[in-house]
């Protein structure tokens, strides 16, 4: 069984600055991430994304992102970014990973049960975004003529 300090749940933007916080304080942490490489949650959105906020707004701790800082990054952009970011500041992350159940021990200690095994933890951060799971109401569910598509679906 794995023993950390801390573990991040989410290797998303906020994840990996939480790692990056950790790092330079030398505590010993791992992010678990569902996707197979570093940026997947962003590569696999519609293909014209473009962020609505400037590469100035949209750098993480410890490092800009390259290019204009009055252009607005793509998708595409911020998925190299991210995994250059990791690269960069060598933040262990554990890929393909799913947490199946988080559980706080008696003596204050976290186990975290995944596909990968199990891990024990002094604290644990969760970082897994607020737009993982689409939503579809009832009402939508029903079988009707009309062709629907999910915004989660939507690529091109």
């Amino acid at each position: 069984m794995l023993t950390y300090d801390v573990v991040i749940i989410g290797g998303g933007q906020a994840g990996l600055a939480m790692g990056y916080y950790l790092r330079k304080e030398n505590i010993p942490f791992v992010i678990l991430d569902k996707s197979e490489q570093v940026g997947d949650s962003w590569r696999k959105r519609y293909d014209s994304l473009i962020l609505f906020t400037t590469r100035r707004y949209s750098s993480l701790p410890g490092m800009k992102m390259e290019g204009l800082s009055k252009e607005f990054p793509t998708k595409g952009d911020i998925a190299a970014y991210l995994d250059n970011y990791v690269k960069q500041f060598d933040l262990p992350i554990m890929f393909n990973t799913n947490v199946v159940k988080l559980h706080k021990q008696s003596n204050g200690s976290f186990f975290l049960e995944t596909n990968s095994g199990q891990i024990n933890a002094k604290q644990v951060v969760v970082a897994t975004g607020a737009f993982e799971k689409p939503f579809i109401p009832n009402v939508i569910k029903k079988e009707t003529s009309i062709f629907q598509l999910h915004s989660f679906e939507y690529h091109s």
